[in-house]
């Protein structure tokens, strides 16, 4: 499995396995932030005795950061909740020039309770609510779902809502563009399920946190079972399954993205046959094909994949809400 970038609520279960191996770590996490700063609120470092995993961005303020924790962790810092208050321009010699707010959170065998409760609200809703008190810094934060009706911070209570918020993507073929395209989004804040019933091709895909293979690997099973995802990228080794795929993605109106690769010519014979399979004009509109049209020139696997997610992130911007999901229906035996 290759390193992935780290999903907004990936400290917390990072946090729980420290706690219950009984070792210390410090998470740095931004809990405010205005003007222009590396990262946003909600962004974090876990750090422990022996590595550091996340970000908190800014270089020199990252390293700062770090250090305060491990301050804490070697017992020169006091073993409590703490907040500070950084302006880069003055404070880090950095010419970002917003102002950043960063919480010292201490994890231990202590911390395991309320660990435990955020994992399980992660688990099953993927969204949860913390509490962290300004005041009373020894006290563990207080876990909420996002949709309980203590949902208001209280005065000297900082409030943090923890998302599992990246887009989920469905990607029909792990051949050398589908494989090109898992590497690169391992880093990036996407989540990809792969299609593919060629098991040979699915050992070679870079399997990574945020990059997995489907339970039903099939792609014609699968395409019924797209709950909650987002975008699909169709790029199999057939084109008649490429097509059969296309025909029933289209009519997912969950879906902000479907992208087919290939060529213009392939685009418009796809088309034309979709057409006249009695597919609505409204849907074939929303068939992005040729995929990566305005990334770099080339056709080496990497460059396409590299092209092809520039398109399908600026589909997915955070701004915009998704659909409702709405499953298709498979055809009856």
């Amino acid at each position: 499995m290759i390193d992935a970038l780290p999903a907004p609520h990936d400290w917390i279960m990072a946090a729980l396995s420290t706690g219950q191996a009984n070792e210390r770590a410090v998470l740095v996490l931004i809990s405010d932030e205005r003007g222009s700063t590396p990262r946003d609120t909600g962004s974090w470092v876990l750090v422990s005795q022996e590595t550091t995993w996340g970000t908190v961005g800014g270089g020199e303020f990252e390293r700062a950061m770090i250090e305060a924790a491990q301050a804490m962790l070697v017992g020169t810092g006091q073993w409590r909740r703490a907040f500070v208050d950084t302006v880069l321009g003055p404070d880090m010699r950095q010419c970002c020039g917003g102002v950043m707010q960063i919480m010292l959170q201490p994890i231990d065998s202590h911390s395991c309770g309320w660990l435990e409760t955020a994992a399980a609200l992660m688990q099953n809703d993927r969204q949860l609510q913390l509490f962290f008190d300004r005041r009373q810094l020894e006290k563990n934060p207080l876990v909420r779902s996002h949709d309980a009706k203590e949902s208001t911070p209280k005065a000297g209570q900082f409030s943090l809502t923890v998302r599992d918020e990246y887009p989920r993507v469905a990607l029909f073929g792990a051949g050398h563009v589908g494989r090109a395209l898992c590497a690169i989004a391992s880093q990036l804040p996407l989540s990809v399920t792969v299609f593919d019933s060629r098991e040979e091709q699915l050992t070679n895909v870079p399997l990574a946190r945020n990059i997995a293979l489907a339970k039903t690997p099939d792609p014609l099973s699968g395409v019924y079972e797209l709950d909650g995802f987002g975008a699909a990228i169709v790029m199999t080794h057939s084109h008649d399954l490429d097509f059969d795929l296309c025909q029933i993605l289209l009519q997912n109106a969950s879906l902000r993205y479907v992208g087919l690769i290939g060529s213009e010519s392939k685009s418009h014979r796809f088309r034309k046959r979709l057409s006249k399979s009695g597919l609505h004009a409204r849907a074939l509109e929303r068939l992005i094909s040729p995929i990566g049209r305005g990334g770099p020139a080339g056709k080496e696997p990497g460059v396409i994949a590299l092209a092809v997610l520039g398109e399908l992130l600026a589909a997915l911007q955070p701004s915009q809400a998704l659909p409702t999901p709405q499953l298709m229906t498979p055809p009856a035996a």
